[in-house]
């Protein structure tokens, strides 16, 4: 566990001038919502850049994945690592979500401020907690999810390195496998009781959309309140490709990968 804990501590160390500058620059967006709100006179204008960052964190989580990931390619450390494939990949993963879930909670904070202080001009006209909490948690398993194929096709990438005949058009490999792999998926959700498994099987009931209006002197935003069944198969399934590709990325690592 000790040594774990190291691991993680290297993996901080090592990323987190990356997450201060990003951190740096959602105030510096919401200060720039500020002006640009107070120039319009539409206070609720900060409060759609918040939203935009919010979307954001969606590629914020697999980037300082990649960041971690270049690093220890550039420094070869985990040829000589004692930890097992699964420990080195896991503390990345770890660390980028204390990361994104930390910086969610700032824009969070940043939120709340705007709806206190511009009470009469908030996009929401009460305080949208539920759909907060929903919005944090997509934009995470969205991050989350393309943090696995990062991790999956960077260590396919460089695992194609030990073999001559490819390194050199390695990724020609990486983009025929990404076409084949989307290509197997649409060609079994064009299979008609496939198609009816994974959307009609198991739903759940949620809003059918996200309104967002601005007028001259107002804006808008919520969610609406016609409910929709929404299918929870295809996440499922994503879920257990994610975990396979995560096992074999350790596998690969395990192999001593060098970059």
């Amino acid at each position: 566990m000790n040594a774990f804990k190291g691991l993680l501590w290297k993996d901080f160390k090592t990323s987190s001038i990356w997450f201060y500058g990003w951190i740096a620059i959602v105030f510096l967006i919401f200060v720039i919502g500020l002006v640009i709100g107070h120039y319009v006179h539409e206070p609720s204008v900060t409060q759609i850049f918040l939203i935009m960052i919010g979307v954001f964190h969606f590629a914020f989580l697999p980037g300082i994945v990649c960041s971690m990931l270049r690093v220890e390619g550039k420094t070869q450390l985990w040829l000589h690592s004692p930890h097992s494939g699964f420990k080195l990949l896991l503390s990345k993963l770890i660390i980028a979500f204390i990361y994104s879930t930390l910086s969610l909670l700032v824009v969070d904070i940043l939120g709340v401020l705007t709806m206190v202080i511009f009470q009469e001009d908030s996009l929401f006209s009460y305080w949208p907690i539920k759909e907060g909490i929903l919005f944090n948690l997509g934009v995470t398993i969205v991050g989350l999810y393309f943090s696995g194929w990062t991790i999956f096709l960077w260590t396919l990438y460089h695992s194609l390195s030990k073999y001559p005949s490819l390194k050199n058009i390695r990724w020609i490999v990486i983009a025929g496998f990404i076409i084949v792999y989307q290509s197997a998926v649409a060609f079994l959700m064009s299979i008609d009781w496939v198609e009816r498994l994974f959307f009609e099987t198991f739903t759940v009931k949620v809003s059918s959309g996200f309104f967002f209006s601005v007028g001259a002197n107002e804006a808008n935003a919520g969610f609406d309140a016609e409910m929709i069944p929404f299918p929870v198969m295809p996440f499922l399934f994503e879920g257990m490709i994610m975990i396979i590709v995560f096992i074999i990325s350790c596998r690969l690592l395990d192999r001593k990968v060098e970059v």
